[in-house]
């Protein structure tokens, strides 16, 4: 179970040990292995497309876990207390781990608040994206080389929305994290309410609904047929009546992001349903299943268009 957007709880009948998730695209060597060993006080998983028997031996000599994710299949051994269970079930689950290098997140917030909120300065943008005025000076300048955004004398706004959105769904690489997939019985828009009010329970602004329910709220057009939540920690659904699933037959997707921009600002959130970030819904639907996903993320789109051009003649 995730317990963070690096963190996760591993669980074998009734051993449980959290521990910190390490994902590298290339091998790694023995050297490599005992200096994060001295980095990291807690035990850690190690993912990695290959390992030698060197460094299988350095993670299990110090009670760590290790896994690694093949094309077809995962392999690899967890420890967890005194319990040692080898792997060698395939996993989709295990390849949402990996970590792809360093991702700008900043910049692709940005682009978000700037479609949200036309004419904004950078001190403004600052207060919204959560990082520092020249780290906001310096994305804007990428930005403008890429004809993306322009300088007005009220503040900057996107050059051509449906190119921004273009270029941003283009090079977005996912929000990252560990997500877990669910089953129920209910309504796909039943089944986000269940664990919005779970989550709530201890922290409100811990959860965020995105894909077909979101898009339901944004722009109503299909019934949705799968629920996707953002949330801050980690949660068993299994208390609420959900059993596991694989990606394909799950009613409902749970993440732990490493995206920090698909949060609503602070005092953003609208009532209802708290929903995540526009761009992030359309992206969502663009990937959910169905014949229709295509036309359901065009209205995502058109909405999203429309909402822009107010808020620009508003301003």
């Amino acid at each position: 179970m995730p317990r963070g957007a690096d963190r996760a709880e591993l669980g074998y009948v009734d051993a449980r040990v959290t521990v910190t998730v390490i994902a590298s695209p290339v091998p790694l060597t023995p050297r490599d292995i005992a200096t994060t060993i001295d980095r990291h006080p807690g035990p850690c998983l190690f993912i990695m497309p290959t390992a030698t028997a060197a460094v299988r031996e350095a993670v299990e000599a110090a009670g760590w876990s290790w896994l690694i994710d093949g094309e077809r299949q995962v392999t690899g051994v967890l420890r967890l207390g005194g319990e040692q269970v080898t792997l060698r079930p395939p996993t989709e689950a295990v390849r949402r781990w990996a970590k792809r290098g360093r991702v700008p997140w900043g910049t692709f917030t940005l682009v978000r608040r700037l479609i949200q909120q036309p004419y904004a300065t950078q001190q403004e943008l600052a207060a919204l994206v959560g990082v520092s005025q020249p780290r906001v000076s310096q994305a804007l300048a990428a930005l403008a080389d890429y004809d993306l955004v322009s300088r007005m004398p009220t503040g900057w706004v996107v050059r051509d929305l449906d190119e921004a959105i273009r270029w941003w769904l283009s090079t977005y690489p996912g929000p990252g994290g560990i997500s877990t997939y669910w089953y129920g019985l209910a309504s796909a828009v039943e089944q986000a309410r269940t664990v919005v009010e779970l989550v709530a329970e201890t922290d409100a602004a811990g959860v965020v609904v995105s894909g077909d329910v979101a898009a339901d709220t944004m722009a109503p057009w299909r019934a949705p047929t799968r629920a996707i939540l953002y949330v801050r920690d980690g949660v068993n659904l299994a208390d609420v009546g959900f059993v596991p699933a694989g990606d394909e037959e799950a009613t409902l997707e749970l993440t732990v992001p490493r995206d920090p921009g698909l949060w609503p600002p602070p005092g953003k959130a609208a009532p209802g349903l708290p929903l995540v970030d526009p761009l992030q819904v359309l992206w969502d639907v663009r990937r959910s299943p169905g014949p229709d996903n295509e036309e359901a993320a065009q209205r995502v789109w058109n909405m999203l268009r429309q909402r822009h051009h107010d808020q620009r003649h508003a301003a």
